[in-house]
C-alpha cells in the first residue's frame, strides 16, 4: 500500500501541472515563468470563527507537524456516511481563479475492511464572509475497500473556471460511504510528517514580486549613494514588496546577496525583514540595511533577491545601486581681461568622455546656470564653452576630488568703444558715432552701438562702416583683435570756419549761413559780432557754403576732406547795393584750425528749465488709467527719447512697461542708462520687458526680451503685445510702440487702429496705457484714422529760433480733459533727457479756456 501512496504521489504532481489558480488585479510584477504548486495540509489548531464557521480543523501550506498523531474518526455504517470538514485558513488575500484537477491525498484507516462498495468522495466548496457555502468541484474514489492498515488514498476533482473573492476561505469536505450493516469506525490521519493528509493546488503567479529597490536613510528611492555623507546618511536600504494570494504566512523568507564592484561577496544569503504586512495581507514588504563607509570602493554594487514560499517556490530578482563620492561643480565664465569681468551668455557643455552629460548658460552675473553640477569621483570630465559660434574653452580632462567653485576663463575680451572715436585732428568727438557696422570672424555683419561695451571672443574683426550725422566717415576698414585691445581710431570728421567781412575788413553780424550736403540742407546759423561762425565736427564731403544778408547772398563749394585747409573767398552779388560795401570770406579749415573761434559768440535766453515732469502741468495731471496716446514728431524729433522717459516714469511709479522697440533694444538700454535710466533690474524681475521689432531679417538683438519679424502684420503684433502682458503679474501695466512709421506705410490701417482699439480696451480692464509713436510725414488720412482711435495726441515737431534749429512739444488732444496747447521748447540733455525750456515770463494758462472739442 505503501508502494501504492508513493506511485500516487508521482502521480499527482503530473496532475497538478493542469490545476491552474490566477490571482486577479496582480501588480507589474517578477514571478516564475512556470506554475506555482501549492499544499494545503489539514491542521489540527486552536478553535477560532472565521466566516461563521468555527472549527479546529483546518488547512494551511505550513508543515508544521503535532508531535503526537492527529485522527479523526467517524462510524460509518450503510445508510450514514462519515464527513470531515476541514477549512482554509487565513481568508483569502486576493481575489483568484482556479480550475481543476485538485487532488485529495487521504491517510485512512478501518477498525476493519469496508469492501468494495466504499466510496470516497472529495469536495471543494466556497465559504464566503457572509457564510453562504458555494459548491465549486466534486470528484469521488469508488470500488476501494479501506482496511486497518493506514492507506493514502487519491482523488482527482476536475472542475470549470471559479472564481474565488477575497476574504473568502475553501471547505475542503471529505464523505466516506459504505454499504453492509455492520458500524466501522474510520479515522482520517493528518498533521503529521508520516501521514500528512492534503490538498493539492497549482497557481500562476500566485507568489511574485512587486520591487526590488535600494533606498536611502530617509527612504527616498534611489540608485545613487555618496561616500561623502555624513555617517547617518551612508545607509542603504534593501526593499522588496512581495505579494502572494494566500497570504503572507504562505513566505517563508526573502534573502539577499550583495555584490561589490570589485565581484567580493558583500551580503551572503542574509535575511530581508518583514517590516509590512501581517500573514494576513496580500503583499507586504521586506527590508534590509547595509551601511557603507568613506572607503568603501567607488562603483556599481549588485544584489540578487531569492524568496520562498512554504512549497519550495523560490523567485529571484536583481538591481544595482552605486556608490560613488559625489561633488559639486559651479562654473564662473569670465573674460581674460586683465581684470577679468563676467561673460553672459556663454554656451558651457561638460562631457564625460565623448557624452555630453550637463548644459548650461552663464547668466547676467556669470555664473552658469543651473548651479551645483554634480560629479562623480570615477570619472573623468571635459568642459567646452562657446560664445557667439565659437569656441571660448575647452579644458584638459580632470577628475574630481572635491566639489569646486571656479572661474572658467574664456578666450573673450571687452571692448568699450566709446571714446575710441576721434575728429580727423585725434580730438575726442563732441558725442559717439550713430552706428558702427562690424564684421565678425564667421563672416556675418552686425551694427553695434558705438558707446556700448561689447564682449567679444579672440579673432579678426573689421569695422567697415562709421556713421556719422548720416555719413560714413571711416577712411578704410578698421581691422582688430579683440584680444589685443581696441585703439582710438581717428574720422574723417572735421571743423569749417566761416568768415564773413565787409570790404574794410570789419565783421559782419546778422548773416545767415547755411551748409548743404548732397542736396540737403545740412546745419544752418547766424554770425554774431564777430563775423565768425565754427561749424564743429562735420563730416566729410563736397559742401554748398551759402550766405544771406539784407536780402543779398553768396555761395561757394567747400571739398572738406582730411586736406581741405586752403581759404574760400566770396564775393556778393554784383546786382546788390551792398556788393560794393562788402566781402565775404568763408575759410575751410581742418580740425584743429580754428579751435579759437569756437567760443566766439553764446546766445543766452532767459528761459528756465523744467524736467520732463513739466509734462503733467501741459496735460492736467498727466495721463489716466486706461488712455491710449499717440506722439507724432518730425525724424529727429524726439520720439523715442520721449517714449524713454514716460517708461522710465512708469517704472518709477511701480507699473510694469512693455517696450515695442524698431531699434536695436540693446540701444535703447544704453541710451536709457546714460540718462540714469537704469532699467537691468526691471528686465532681470521682468518688470521691464524690451522687444526688438524688425521688418526684414537682421543679425539677432541680443539680451532682448525678443525679435518680433513681419512688425508690419498686426496679427503677429498683437501676439506680441499679448504674450508680453501675459508675462506681467502687476497691475497697470504700460505699453509703448516705437515707432510705428513702417505700420502706417505698411500694414492695414484699419487693421492697426482695430489693434489700438483692442489693446486699449485690454489695457483699460488693467487701468494701464498705450503710447505709440508715428512719424508727421505719414499720410495724413493715416493720421486722421490715428487720431481718432486714440485718446491723447502729442505732437513734437522741429523749427528753426533765432538761427538755431529747436523741438517744440505741444498737446494737441486730450478727449474729455482740459490742457495746455501752448507749444513748449524741449532740448535733449545727454545726463537727464528731455527738458522743457520754459520762458521766465511763462503763467500756466487758465485750461477752463482751453477744451479739447473733440472729446467736450
Amino acid at each position: 500500500m505503501r508502494g501504492s501512496s508513493r506511485s500516487k504521489a508521482a502521480l499527482i504532481t503530473l496532475l497538478a501541472l493542469a490545476i491552474v489558480l490566477v490571482p486577479n488585479h496582480l501588480p507589474n510584477a517578477v514571478a516564475s515563468g512556470s506554475l506555482q504548486p501549492s499544499t494545503f495540509y489539514f491542521h489540527n489548531q486552536a478553535t477560532k470563527t472565521l466566516n461563521t464557521i468555527s472549527t479546529y480543523l483546518w488547512a494551511n501550506t505550513s508543515q508544521t507537524w503535532s508531535s503526537g498523531a492527529q485522527f479523526e474518526s467517524r462510524n460509518v455504517v450503510s445508510g450514514t456516511p462519515g464527513v470531515w470538514n476541514y477549512y482554509s485558513q487565513p481568508a483569502m488575500a486576493g481575489n483568484v481563479t482556479f480550475t481543476g484537477p485538485v487532488i485529495f491525498v487521504l491517510y485512512l484507516i478501518s477498525s476493519s475492511g469496508t469492501g468494495g462498495g466504499t466510496v470516497i468522495t472529495g469536495t471543494i466548496n466556497k465559504i464566503t464572509t457572509a457564510g453562504t457555502v458555494v459548491a465549486l468541484a466534486v470528484g469521488s474514489l469508488s470500488g476501494t475497500s479501506i482496511s486497518t492498515t493506514l492507506t493514502a488514498f487519491t482523488i482527482s476533482l476536475t472542475s470549470s473556471s471559479y472564481q474565488i473573492e477575497q476574504g473568502a476561505i475553501l471547505n475542503f469536505q471529505i464523505t466516506i460511504t459504505i454499504t453492509g450493516t455492520t458500524t466501522r469506525t474510520i479515522s482520517l490521519l493528518y498533521d503529521g510528517a508520516a501521514w500528512p493528509s492534503q490538498v493539492v493546488a497549482t497557481f500562476q503567479q500566485r507568489i511574485g514580486i512587486n520591487f526590488y529597490s535600494s533606498f536611502n536613510q530617509t527612504g527616498l528611492q534611489t540608485s545613487f549613494f555618496s561616500r561623502n555623507w555624513t555617517g547617518l546618511g551612508r545607509q542603504v536600504t534593501l526593499r522588496a514588496s512581495v505579494f502572494d494570494a494566500l497570504g503572507l504566512y504562505d513566505i517563508a523568507s526573502a534573502r539577499s546577496n550583495l555584490t561589490s564592484p570589485s565581484g567580493s561577496a558583500v551580503l551572503s544569503n542574509s535575511p530581508l525583514t518583514r517590516v509590512q504586512g501581517t500573514g494576513q495581507n496580500y503583499t507586504g514588504t521586506w527590508a534590509i540595511n547595509w551601511t557603507y563607509t568613506t572607503n568603501t570602493l567607488s562603483g556599481s554594487y549588485s544584489s540578487k533577491l531569492a524568496v520562498t514560499d512554504n512549497n519550495g517556490i523560490s523567485l529571484t530578482s536583481t538591481l544595482t545601486f552605486k556608490v560613488i563620492a559625489s561633488w559639486l561643480l559651479n562654473l564662473h565664465a569670465v573674460s581674460l581681461d586683465p581684470t577679468p569681468v563676467s561673460v553672459p551668455g556663454a554656451s558651457i557643455t561638460l562631457f564625460n568622455g565623448a557624452v555630453a552629460i550637463y548644459n548650461g548658460v552663464s547668466n547676467s552675473s556669470g555664473w552658469v546656470a543651473p548651479q551645483n553640477i554634480l560629479l562623480l569621483d570615477n570619472a573623468s570630465y571635459i568642459t567646452k564653452a562657446y560664445l557667439q559660434g565659437t569656441i571660448v574653452n575647452q579644458t584638459a580632462p580632470f577628475t574630481p576630488s572635491s566639489s569646486l567653485t571656479i572661474p572658467l576663463y574664456l578666450s573673450v575680451y571687452q571692448l568699450d568703444f566709446s571714446n575710441k572715436f576721434m575728429d580727423g585732428k585725434a580730438n575726442q568727438l563732441p558725442q559717439p558715432p550713430s552706428t558702427i557696422q562690424l564684421s565678425y570672424p564667421n563672416g556675418t555683419i552686425g551694427s553695434l552701438d558705438p558707446a556700448g561695451t561689447y564682449l567679444l571672443p579672440a579673432g579678426t574683426y573689421s569695422i567697415s562702416t562709421v556713421t556719422w550725422r548720416g555719413v560714413n566717415v571711416a577712411a578704410s576698414s578698421i581691422p582688430f583683435n579683440p584680444k589685443n585691445g581696441f585703439g582710438s581710431v581717428n574720422l574723417q570728421i572735421y571743423d569749417l570756419t566761416v568768415y564773413v567781412e565787409d570790404q574794410n575788413g570789419e565783421p559782419i553780424s546778422g548773416a545767415i549761413v547755411t551748409l548743404s550736403l548732397s542736396g540737403q540742407q545740412f546745419t544752418q546759423n547766424t554770425t554774431g559780432n564777430s563775423g565768425v561762425l565754427v561749424f564743429h565736427a562735420l563730416p566729410k564731403g563736397q559742401y554748398t557754403v551759402s550766405v544771406n544778408s539784407q536780402s543779398q547772398s553768396a555761395r561757394s563749394i567747400v571739398n572738406l576732406s582730411q586736406d581741405s585747409n586752403n581759404n574760400v573767398q566770396l564775393s556778393l552779388q554784383t546786382s546788390s547795393w551792398i556788393a560794393q560795401s562788402l566781402v565775404w570770406i568763408l575759410l575751410g579749415v581742418a580740425v584743429g584750425g580754428a579751435l579759437g573761434y569756437t567760443e566766439f559768440y553764446r546766445i543766452k535766453h532767459p528761459l528756465k528749465e523744467e524736467p520732463f515732469d513739466y509734462l503733467d502741468n501741459l496735460t492736467s495731471g498727466s495721463f489716466r488709467d486706461g488712455d491710449s496716446v499717440l506722439i507724432e514728431g518730425d525724424s529727429g524729433s524726439g520720439k523715442t527719447t520721449l517714449c524713454e522717459e514716460l517708461a522710465y516714469k512708469s517704472l518709477r511709479s511701480a507699473h510694469p512697461v512693455l517696450f515695442l522697440t524698431y531699434e536695436n533694444p540693446d540701444t535703447i538700454r544704453k541710451r536709457m542708462k546714460t540718462m540714469h535710466m537704469d532699467t537691468s533690474k526691471d528686465e532681470a524681475q521682468g518688470f521691464f520687458q524690451l522687444v526688438g521689432c524688425e521688418v526684414t531679417k537682421t543679425p539677432k538683438m541680443d539680451n532682448s526680451l525678443g525679435v518680433l519679424e513681419n512688425f508690419y502684420d498686426t496679427t503677429v503684433l498683437g501676439m506680441a503685445i499679448s504674450s508680453g502682458l501675459a508675462e506681467i503679474t502687476v497691475g497697470k501695466p504700460t505699453v509703448i510702440i516705437d515707432s510705428s512709421h513702417q505700420l502706417v506705410e505698411r500694414a492695414s490701417l484699419r487693421g492697426l487702429a482695430n489693434l489700438i482699439q483692442e489693446t486699449t480696451a485690454t489695457l483699460r480692464g488693467e487701468k494701464g496705457r498705450l503710447f505709440l509713436s508715428v512719424n508727421r510725414s505719414s499720410p495724413k488720412p493715416a493720421l486722421t484714422e490715428l487720431e481718432g482711435a486714440v485718446d491723447g495726441v502729442l505732437e513734437l515737431s522741429t523749427t528753426l529760433q533765432a538761427g538755431q534749429p529747436s523741438t517744440q512739444l505741444s498737446v494737441k488732444k486730450m478727449r474729455g480733459r482740459k490742457f495746455d496747447n501752448r507749444p513748449v521748447r524741449v532740448r535733449f540733455d545727454p545726463r537727464k533727457g528731455l527738458v522743457f525750456q520754459i520762458p521766465k515770463s511763462h503763467k500756466p494758462r487758465r485750461l477752463g479756456l482751453n477744451r479739447d472739442r473733440i472729446g467736450s
